[in-house]
């Protein structure tokens, strides 16, 4: 067959994605199989082996996808092998399972790809799941869980709230090995990266879902939780994009881990109703810091007690004010500024001690 049409491929890689694809195009009922050329350090390839599978036989198609690239790869020197692939289920226009990296086991690849099965079958709505494999092991991995290509920002959150406790019952059933997860179980790192959201280890509650739904009232949702998980997308302009960002980690000691951040390219007066709304609906949810940061103007609470120094500006005790005089939320466990750490300095260096409230 013709070559592979990617640009800077050796000739191992342009053979390998040559055999690659003529041996998936012989199993049986397989869909459209095709390369395409990618960029960026997530995927470590220069391209994508794409793959349609039946919807009827969707599992054993898929399984017989992964096992043929990794028969094949084993023939080709490890660095030569372009590792990324995608999924796609025939009749879905949006939902897609890529894989970055042919190290795992198939039974581990299968483990997500049926949990990413069952998550669109949950929450009645097309999703793309990343998984990235660790070069160093065959078991390894992480995760993300994202909207399919294409989706409207706040659809993905809209079907979440709507069916969020079958979520949260299969998100743990996953979690302790039911519904025949166990592969996936103890070996990865799970990242939920949906516009407005960026989480990571356990589904987040309700309650975060629902302050991300709200913050859409004030703000557009920030996209760059995406970032990355597109090999078409625009990182420049992923990275400059205005909006609300809501950072959830279920590690409560990490610092900043949970937080609203909001982004404006330009203070305006009249988007002081908007901050201080979007402010009230973070300290209704226990737990969460919260910024504003645009060039001119920053305002920002953090909870209490600080175990470093507060950085504490007019504009934050502001806001707080502004908070406290509206009296429609508690305050309790909150305080004006952002707080950062006092990190251990060399022997003889001692350390910076800052106000705590």
């Amino acid at each position: 067959m013709a070559g592979i049409n990617v640009d800077g491929l050796s000739e191992s890689q342009q053979q390998f994605l040559v055999e690659s694809v003529a041996q998936l195009r012989l199993i049986g009922g397989i869909g459209e199989v095709s390369v395409a050329p990618i960029s960026g350090a997530a995927w470590d390839s220069p391209a994508m082996i794409e793959v349609e599978v039946g919807e009827v036989s969707a599992e054993n198609q898929a399984r017989a996808v992964v096992e043929t690239l990794r028969r094949v790869s084993g023939k080709y020197p490890f660095f030569e092998v372009p590792a990324a692939f995608t999924i796609r289920v025939a009749g879905e226009t949006a939902g897609r399972f890529r894989v970055a990296g042919l190290g795992l086991y198939p039974d581990f690849v299968m483990g997500n790809f049926d949990y990413w099965r069952a998550l669109e079958k949950a929450l009645d709505t097309e999703l793309t799941m990343v998984v990235f494999a660790d070069d160093y092991d065959q078991v390894s991995h992480s995760r993300y869980i994202a909207p399919g290509y294409g989706a409207a920002a706040r659809e993905t959150i809209t079907h979440v709230m709507a069916n969020y406790e079958t979520l949260s019952t299969l998100s743990l059933s996953q979690r302790t090995g039911g519904l025949d997860l166990a592969a996936v179980r103890d070996s990865s790192h799970e990242y939920w990266a949906l516009p407005g959201l960026f989480a990571s280890g356990q589904l987040p509650p309700r309650e975060v879902f629902e302050l991300v739904d709200a913050l859409s009232r004030s703000f557009p949702l920030q996209e760059n939780a995406w970032l990355g998980l597109d090999y078409y997308f625009d990182y420049p302009a992923a990275l400059a994009a205005a909006g609300a960002l809501v950072r959830w980690t279920d590690n409560e000691a990490a610092l900043h881990g949970r937080e609203v951040a909001i982004n404006s390219a330009e203070y305006r007066d009249d988007e002081w109703p908007a901050i201080l709304s979007a402010a009230a609906d973070t300290a209704h949810v226990t737990g969460l810091d919260f910024g504003y940061a645009s060039p001119e103007r920053e305002f920002r609470f953090h909870t209490s007690p600080c175990e470093g120094t507060i950085e504490q500006t007019p504009d934050d005790e502001l806001l707080f004010a502004a908070l406290r005089e509206g009296g429609a939320v508690s305050l309790e466990r909150l305080a004006p500024g952002r707080c950062v750490p006092d990190y251990p300095q060399s022997r003889g260096g001692g350390s910076a001690s800052g106000d705590r409230s």
